[in-house]
């Protein structure tokens, strides 16, 4: 599965309060969008996803215009955008594994076909064995697995992230946030986080989005504006971030593994943690060679 590229010029005129930002997102690639609370990150996620009607400015995806003020608007269901929140949103009378199917059969595929790709997805999100559950039966952060299965296993073209770890506790937290960038990576979905957390933008993404009443004040590589804010906002939000989560370790390649064409090289840092990086397939890694992880 490959994403798109998004270009956006959203502008929202509700009164006392105005939206009016511009987004590009290379197809593949994974932008942070942060900003204190009112800012406009879920309207922007809304004009997106066809569910805020735009006062001025377009939508397009791959060129194509799916949204624009004085027209065409391509329904939300029919534009491949993808809108996962802080809450699963699970269909409570459906199993795990019925969950994930519904998306693909929805759009037609046999229901063999679909139920087969929710195994497929339920293993790759660690709850291979659990797809006769309902949501009910699961902890809050299985469900939350549950519901990136069923965004995922839609192949969406865009796949909008609105504070999805807000919910969790912090262990939980991690533990999602590892596995989002690992599936992101690997199916080369095209990804917008809305979060208020550093640590999600850090690990995430690898290009920020400032959002500030309503309108973009900064945009950069995450690293870059964290090192250099811009706004008093900025400021505030890299100091909430250790500085090693900002410039980056130093890590030592130990293990190069292929998965499917892509590589996935294993680096030590210097306290003894390990990370995995997802490189594209043909990617040369040297083992014993020093990276900086970001």
């Amino acid at each position: 599965m490959t994403g798109a590229t998004l270009d956006a010029h959203v502008r929202v005129d509700r009164g006392r309060y105005v939206l009016d930002a511009q987004l590009h997102v290379d197809a593949g690639e994974v932008v942070a969008v942060m900003g204190p609370s009112g800012a406009g990150k879920s309207t922007l996620f809304g004009a997106v996803a066809g569910f805020v009607p735009l006062t001025q400015g377009s939508v397009q995806l791959d060129g194509q215009t799916v949204d624009a003020a004085s027209g065409p608007h391509v329904e939300p269901r029919h534009r491949g955008v993808v809108l996962l929140g802080q809450e699963p949103r699970l269909f409570p009378h459906l199993s795990a594994r019925e969950n994930i199917a519904f998306g693909p059969r929805a759009r037609g595929a046999a229901r063999a076909a679909a139920r087969g790709d929710a195994d497929t997805w339920l293993e790759r999100v660690g709850l291979g064995g659990l797809g006769g559950r309902r949501p009910a039966e699961l902890s809050g952060g299985q469900q939350q697995r549950v519901a990136l299965a069923r965004a995922l296993a839609t192949a969406p073209r865009v796949l909008l992230l609105d504070e999805p770890l807000t919910s969790l506790d912090p262990e939980t937290a991690g533990e999602i946030r590892t596995l989002l960038s690992r599936q992101i990576a690997d199916t080369g979905t095209t990804a917008i986080v809305a979060t208020h957390d550093a640590a999600d933008a850090a690990s995430l993404a690898t290009r920020l989005v400032v959002l500030e009443a309503g309108q973009v004040t900064q945009v950069g590589a995450v690293h870059a504006v964290l090192d250099a804010p811009a706004t008093p906002f900025v400021t505030v939000i890299a100091g909430t971030l250790p500085r090693a989560e900002v410039e980056g370790w130093e890590a030592r390649i130990v293990r190069v593994e292929q998965d499917g064409g892509a590589v996935q090289a294993h680096a030590r840092t210097a306290d003894g943690g390990e990370v995995v990086l997802h490189l594209p397939a043909g990617t040369v890694v040297a083992l014993g060679a020093t990276v900086t992880v970001r």
